[in-house]
């Protein structure tokens, strides 16, 4: 199941554009939405997604301040799962 989920949320445009910019480092929702000229909700719609699948974390500055990052070894393992489900890795 937790390859299913994190399939689907690999299958949409904008949230590979997130993760792609997260690659690059943690950052705050206004930063990605001006970044990916997208609007703010649209932005933070996504990255709850991609945090309840887990491929996302928040990390809290001591200030409050929400600043998202790419948890690569969930990346990982979800190619991983997928090469053993098809067949390349045994």
């Amino acid at each position: 199941e937790a390859l299913i989920d994190g399939l689907k949320a690999l299958s949409d445009p904008t949230r590979l554009r997130i993760l792609h910019t997260l690659h690059q480092g943690a950052t705050t929702p206004s930063c990605l939405a001006r970044h990916l000229r997208l609007r703010p909700p649209t932005v933070i719609h996504h990255l709850n997604l991609l945090r309840l699948v887990g491929l996302v974390q928040v990390i809290l500055s001591p200030t409050g301040e929400k600043r998202y990052a790419l948890r690569q070894g969930v990346v990982d393992e979800i190619f991983e799962q997928l090469k053993r489900v098809i067949g390349t890795e045994k």
